[in-house]
């Protein structure tokens, strides 16, 4: 596959999970250059639309929220709101410690982490870290706008669980696959999928933009909603869908 948005190869150590984003056992990262160029590709479909933003976002299975964080550095400019929810309570407490470093009282707890980690143990990857975080803070500090933030626990295969968000213009998730994750609460992976479609219908604008991400065999379909593109990269396959009016 090569990129159509995301075409300079840049280096994002900055976003390095475990750096100045938080991490934890049992969770995944997202590749940073993969995610702007999906963010891009959703919003150059809805800006043909007329739809210029600032967007809602949403990520129903947000694990960490490695993904919507990076997002925000990336394109906060463009964000009003960005929601992200997961059935997995402890998981989601990273999910929270992550989107507030897009703010800056979180981006400053995390920096004096970071120092007292560098006067206890005096790593030069824990300098680099400081000096990463500095450079979001002023990522952060030259934001037009604050963007509205929203994490909650929710099963979002289950009718009427994600009652909680505004109509959204952008979904892009990295669906639960492989050894670390899986999905939880549902034995039929096939089911689960459709079903957490068919419950974001009711919470999309009308001319919105579904980005799922998953393992190349997953069959992603629904009679409610056209494909609009798909792509690969490694294992991965992107498809773009939007609900059918």
């Amino acid at each position: 596959m090569s990129y159509k948005f995301a075409t300079e190869n840049i280096n994002y150590e900055d976003y390095s999970s475990g750096r100045v984003l938080y991490n934890q056992h049992g969770t995944t990262s997202f590749p940073v250059r993969l995610t702007s160029e999906i963010f891009q590709r959703c919003t150059n479909i809805l800006k043909q639309d007329g739809n210029l933003g600032p967007y809602s976002i949403y990520d129903p299975c947000c694990g960490g929220a490695y993904l919507l964080t990076t997002i925000g550095y990336l394109f906060g400019e463009d964000i009003l709101k960005i929601y992200g929810s997961d059935v997995d309570t402890t998981v989601l407490e990273l999910a929270k410690k992550n989107l507030s470093l897009l703010t800056e009282e979180g981006l400053k707890n995390r920096a004096e982490q970071i120092r007292q980690m560098i006067s206890e143990y005096g790593k030069e990857s824990h300098n680099e870290a400081l000096q990463s975080s500095l450079k979001l803070m002023n990522t952060i500090k030259h934001m037009s706008h604050r963007i509205n933030i929203n994490c909650f626990t929710s099963d979002a295969t289950k009718p009427n669980n994600i009652n909680k968000i505004d109509p959204i213009d952008i979904v892009i998730t990295d669906l639960p696959y492989g050894k670390i994750v899986d999905w939880i609460g549902s034995s039929n992976e096939d089911e689960a999928i459709f079903n957490l479609l068919d419950n974001m219908l009711t919470k999309l604008s009308n001319n919105a933009v579904v980005a799922i991400v998953s393992r190349k065999k997953i069959s992603i379909n629904h009679p409610k909603y056209k494909r609009v593109d798909h792509f690969k990269i490694g294992k991965r396959q992107i498809i773009l869908l939007r609900p059918l009016l």
